[in-house]
């Protein structure tokens, strides 16, 4: 029984370790060119936070961009190009949960469950899959070891209106 628990388990972590067709690192690329990702937060009320994270064009090797797994997050929206075209920019906006979770269950009534996030690729923090399309079909290439760079606090916008 122990063996074919095994056999079971090999089997299932080589089928998802084969979705991947690439892995490199921030040591393969030019410096100009290393991925990195960046925390952002607004500074309005309400406007969030979230990850930014740039990776080389050369990945996509021409390609059109299908979706990027980064921190348990997916982002399947158009992402930016920098202005020198050497680097692609993806936004991932942290989701908020309500602050009035409560360890007593009657309080928690009427609540709504944080969403869960189901990746299909369990990633490191500094991970992320980048996947477009190849010849009809999808290529997985996967970042490690990008690097963080220091938190962007956006100042909050200035007062509208009548300034004197």
């Amino acid at each position: 029984m122990k063996y074919l628990t095994l056999c079971i388990a090999i089997i299932f972590s080589s089928c998802s370790s084969q979705k991947i067709s690439k892995t490199l690192s921030s040591a393969d690329f030019k410096t100009a060119e290393q991925p990195y990702f960046e925390s952002w937060t607004g500074g309005a009320p309400g406007s969030g936070s979230g990850v930014t994270l740039y990776f080389p064009s050369s990945i996509l090797e021409g390609h059109s961009l299908q979706v990027v797994y980064f921190q348990g997050m997916e982002n399947a929206g158009p992402s930016l190009t920098s202005t020198d075209k050497q680097m692609l920019v993806t936004r991932f906006q942290l989701v908020t949960t309500p602050d009035e979770r409560n360890l007593d269950p009657k309080n928690e009534y009427g609540n709504q469950a944080p969403p869960l996030e189901d990746s299909p690729f369990k990633l490191l923090e500094n991970q992320a899959v980048i996947a477009f399309d190849l010849d009809g079909g999808t290529q997985y290439v996967k970042l490690v070891h990008i690097t963080q760079r220091e938190t962007i606090v956006y100042p909050s916008a200035p007062p509208q209106g009548n300034n004197k």
